[in-house]
């Protein structure tokens, strides 16, 4: 809880702050000198309070990466908290697809007293597709499609909504439902059981089958400083259902639902010429 109430005074610290545009250099220019057949690049991170392990009932504080890409002229692209790290091949301002990645970081036993015996498990990279459909200027819907590659070898499905409203010519607030729906491959080194951890941990067997894995919904407050730097501040939630909530490693001690996330973060745009792409 201390972690929650960090997160929401932070997230109120951006209102009162200013940033100088960065100097000129040789590989990009300012937002403001942007050619017609320039990118505007954004790049940037936040940190946000994530549980500890996935069905954890503790929070930890991680970094995670922030990228988008525009050109000149366009709105800036929404990008929820939620969504993978992506480049749209296609756009026509409606539909957008591409390809899109995330990573799923390892899960090491020594992290909770919860995981004792369950030894760790390594990391999990996702990689697939992803489609954003615009069904009105300001409500998007969005479904990725990703396949495990490591430590899970399941495919999962992602799906959002947004509601994106531009309150002033400054601040964007946004926010909607999810879903996550996952294959047993995906879910079982996460939430599974085997015999010989059943033994070493005094757990249950367990086999986590696939379906919904979660339901939940998310909110997101974006300020733009200057044409150059940007901020956000978001709150996810996400509830565990079905045979993910039923595992003893949620059930149990130590475990929870309950699935919060809570983010600050910051962007910097520049102009850039000469992309491939």
């Amino acid at each position: 809880m201390q972690i929650r109430h960090f997160f929401c005074a932070l997230a109120a610290l951006p209102m009162g702050l200013t940033f100088p545009v960065a100097a000129e250099d040789f590989s990009f220019k300012p937002v403001e000198q942007a050619a017609p057949s320039d990118w505007i690049i954004t790049l940037g991170g936040d940190a946000r309070a994530v549980p500890r392990y996935m069905g954890s009932n503790q929070e930890i504080v991680v970094p995670a990466p922030y990228y988008d890409r525009h050109r000149p002229g366009t709105p800036d692209p929404f990008h929820s908290p939620r969504d993978g790290t992506g480049i749209a091949l296609f756009d026509n301002g409606v539909v957008a697809v591409g390809p899109v990645g995330s990573l799923i970081w390892q899960r090491r036993q020594a992290a909770s007293p919860s995981l004792k015996g369950l030894g760790d498990v390594g990391y999990t990279l996702q990689a697939g597709g992803y489609v954003d459909y615009w069904a009105a200027p300001w409500f998007r819907m969005r479904v990725e499609g990703l396949q495990g590659i490591g430590a899970a070898t399941g495919v999962t499905a992602n799906f959002a909504m947004d509601a994106v409203v531009p309150v002033s010519p400054v601040l964007t607030l946004s926010g909607g439902p999810r879903a996550r729906v996952d294959t047993a491959a995906a879910e079982n080194p996460y939430f599974g059981i085997t015999q010989a951890q059943s033994i070493a941990s005094g757990l249950p067997v367990y086999n986590s089958g696939g379906g919904f894995q979660a339901v939940g919904v998310g909110t997101q407050a974006k300020y733009r400083l200057n044409p150059t730097w940007a901020t956000y501040s978001f709150v996810e939630y996400d509830k565990l259902v079905g045979s993910t909530a039923a595992s003893p490693l949620v059930s149990g001690p130590g475990g929870g639902a309950n699935q919060w996330t809570f983010g600050v973060g910051l962007t910097y745009s520049f102009a850039m010429s000469g992309l491939p792409f």
